[in-house]
């Protein structure tokens, strides 16, 4: 199995109880990937033109209605995908998003059988194995802001605070899988949070995967300006910029740099 980040180059490789590559990596748009899974290898040519035929179908599904499944080939040559834009985001870059998925998928991940990629607006993946449905937590990317809190303890239990509403809304049978949440922590300085899941998991099944993102973020990102944990099923994320629509009407800060840590069991 092999993982890529596409925004920067690594620069490390840990070995401990998982395999952890850190890359500094800046927050990227809605048309460069935050990172590219490619896993397993094709097992007939067929199955690669079942790809080619998956991606075609999910680009203008998911791009219509925000989300898509696609299926096809038979046997050995079958290959499932899902697409997804995030919720709150307008349309046209949802299109432009689900398109950009496609391409990278299709140039990064070529001859594999096994492939997600990760955007700030939408996700993609496939697989010659049927994963809809299936909750997915088993590999997991962690993007956190290397500047600290003015006031750590402080910040730390108002963004304890907005993440558990945004696990507990994005379980919500209502809520669409789409979560957000807004706390004030001083003058100035805001805490926005987000979670989001793939339509193809059940409203109960989002919120714990929601809630086990929020739960990694204090072993990464304690004290730190802004959070990612991504996982195939879900996601979750905090900045003290606004980051998702509508927009609350203040300037949108520098992001600053980021360092991601990727998680693969």
């Amino acid at each position: 199995m092999a993982a890529a980040a596409s925004c920067s180059p690594s620069v490390s490789v840990l070995l401990v109880m998982a395999v952890v590559v850190v890359v500094a990596a800046a927050p990227c748009s809605a048309v460069d990937p935050v990172n590219t899974y490619c896993g397993k290898n094709m097992s007939s040519a067929q199955a690669q033109v079942s790809v080619g035929q998956v991606l075609s179908e999910l680009v203008p599904r998911a791009s219509a209605g925000y989300y898509a499944t696609a299926a096809a080939g038979r046997g050995d040559s079958a290959i499932w995908g899902l697409a997804q834009c995030r919720g709150d985001i307008p349309a046209p870059d949802c299109a432009l998003c689900a398109a950009a998925a496609a391409r990278q998928l299709a140039g990064a991940c070529r001859g594999s059988a096994d492939a997600r990629v990760w955007y700030d607006y939408c996700f993609m993946r496939y697989d010659d194995v049927d994963f809809r449905g299936l909750p997915d937590t088993g590999y997991a990317l962690v993007l956190l802001n290397t500047q600290n809190a003015t006031d750590p303890e402080a910040f730390d239990r108002a963004q304890r605070k907005v993440m558990a509403r945004v696990a507990a809304d994005a379980g919500s049978d209502g809520g669409g899988g789409l979560a957000r949440e807004t706390a004030r922590v001083e003058k100035g300085v805001s805490i926005y949070g987000l979670g989001w899941c793939t339509r193809d998991i059940t409203a109960a099944d989002c919120g714990l995967c929601v809630a086990q993102a929020v739960a990694e973020m204090p072993n990464y990102c304690r004290f730190r300006r802004g959070c990612r944990v991504l996982y195939s099923s879900c996601m979750a994320r905090y900045e003290t910029y606004p980051f998702f629509f509508p927009l609350d009407g203040q300037t949108t800060a520098a992001a600053g740099d980021y360092d991601m840590v990727v998680l693969n069991p």
